[in-house]
């Protein structure tokens, strides 16, 4: 990868310290430490992959295993994190980290293994397979939404490579029966299982669903209709100074949809804006934080415009999904919070709140360097005020962090995702228009 060497083993050595990382070399701080984080996101996608299926697991150890090998223990793939992959496969090949060859390679494997050996049901992914065998995992759900991720990052790599990938992202895309999913309903379904059928779960409030919605909609075969973009809830609402915004409480709900659809130039003609919505989530939760500091400092009083960022992560009392704000006015801690810090939420909201987001990112770096920052990056979470250091990287995290880093710098994965063919299907069948300032 460009600006690291190799030991004798092959594995990827950085070629500074972090001590000097961001206070020399060309370039300012930010933008190093925004390189730095994509190129360790990158080498989780690289390393941590199977070596003969190319799956992606959904999470590895944070430092350094001695031999660059993920332990067996690490074994389920996640369908998500094989999306983010996927995407991830093509940046690193666009800029530089890896010869078009072997970033090739690479998703040409994966893909392979996604439309000939995972199992399925209808094209919908299984959330969790071994990530060896494609088997289904954990009894987990054929799941809609991973099944978008996956496609996701699909229609990525196919814009970006062509040829023989763009073809097998075609087959992985095209083979989902998004009609089925709906299960008579104009909400879709969060999965199906073979022991129970269709979960009773929908797709029918805020949340990660938008780019769900917009493939479905612009699918080739089995579309649902433009009517289902309005089927679910949007009365769910707070407000950031006055404005209203449509929200659920971890921040990843904000930010998966904007790795791929770039809201920031397409609107519909309704009072919802998906790009401003999560402008605003996000300032309202920064302010949320800062709020939880100033009344529990003793729990919480880490929190400031410094440090801040929670979503769905891993805590020392296992995995937790939380968040906030959950309601107007309201400064107490929910779901269990624990002044646990998830780098993640920050990455992931790099485009929307840039400034805020790197100046989070640059304190925790500076000020925890490598107890928090590892071979693949950022650790899933931390806790300031006990000390407690998550264990893991997770794929999903590390991905939403390399892709909205990148679309930050170079705004290429959103360039490649609106230029294909579903993309394109549904701006038309949903009526976008250009934003008039980008007109």
């Amino acid at each position: 990868m460009a600006g690291d060497r190799e030991d004798a083993t092959g594995r990827v050595l950085v070629s500074k310290q972090v001590d000097g990382l961001l206070s020399d070399g060309p370039g300012d701080a930010e933008s190093r430490l925004l390189n730095l984080m994509q190129e360790r996101c990158y080498r989780f996608f690289c390393e941590a992959a199977d070596g003969v299926s190319g799956l992606i697991p959904d999470r590895a150890p944070l430092k350094d295993s001695g031999n660059g090998k993920i332990a067996d223990r690490y074994r389920v793939a996640s369908s998500a994190s094989c999306g983010f992959g996927l995407a991830a496969y093509a940046v690193g090949m666009q800029n530089g980290w890896e010869s078009p060859e072997d970033a090739g390679r690479r998703c040409e494997r994966l893909l392979r293994t996604l439309v000939d050996k995972v199992q399925h049901e209808r094209g919908f992914l299984y959330h969790f397979v071994d990530r060896r065998t494609g088997r289904r995992s954990w009894r987990s759900e054929a799941s809609s939404i991973d099944t978008a991720l996956a496609a996701a990052g699909a229609m990525v790599a196919g814009s970006v490579f062509g040829g023989r990938i763009a073809e097998l992202a075609d087959q992985l895309i095209d083979r989902i029966d998004w009609q089925w999913m709906l299960n008579g309903s104009d909400t879709l379904s969060m999965g199906w299982t073979p022991e129970d059928g269709f979960l009773s779960s929908r797709w029918d409030r805020y949340s990660e669903l938008m780019v769900m919605l917009l493939i479905a909609i612009g699918a080739r075969r089995s579309p649902i209709d433009p009517a289902c973009w309005y089927a679910w809830n949007r009365s769910e609402t707070l407000h950031c100074n006055g404005q209203p915004f449509v929200t659920y409480a971890p921040l990843f709900v904000h930010q998966y949809s904007h790795a791929f659809f770039d809201f920031r130039r397409w609107v519909l003609p309704d009072d919802f804006d998906p790009w401003q919505n999560s402008v605003l989530a996000h300032r309202a939760h920064i302010e949320y934080l800062k709020g939880l500091g100033q009344r529990y400092p003793d729990r919480f009083g880490h929190y400031d415009q410094s440090l801040w960022g929670v979503t769905s992560s891993d805590s020392a009392s296992g995995y937790r999904d939380w968040g906030g704000p959950y309601r107007d006015g309201c400064f107490e801690p929910a779901r269990g919070m624990d002044g646990t810090v998830v780098p993640s939420a920050a990455a992931g909201a790099l485009p929307m709140v840039p400034k805020l987001a790197l100046q989070t990112l640059r304190h925790q770096f500076e000020m925890y360097g490598y107890a928090i920052f590892g071979r693949y990056g950022f650790t899933n979470a931390f806790n300031p005020a006990t000390g407690w250091i998550g264990p893991d990287v997770v794929g999903i995290d590390t991905g939403i962090s390399l892709l909205m880093a990148e679309n930050l710098m170079r705004e290429s994965v959103w360039d490649a995702f609106m230029k294909h063919p579903v993309a394109k299907n549904a701006i038309d069948r949903l009526g976008f228009t250009p934003r008039a300032e980008t007109a």
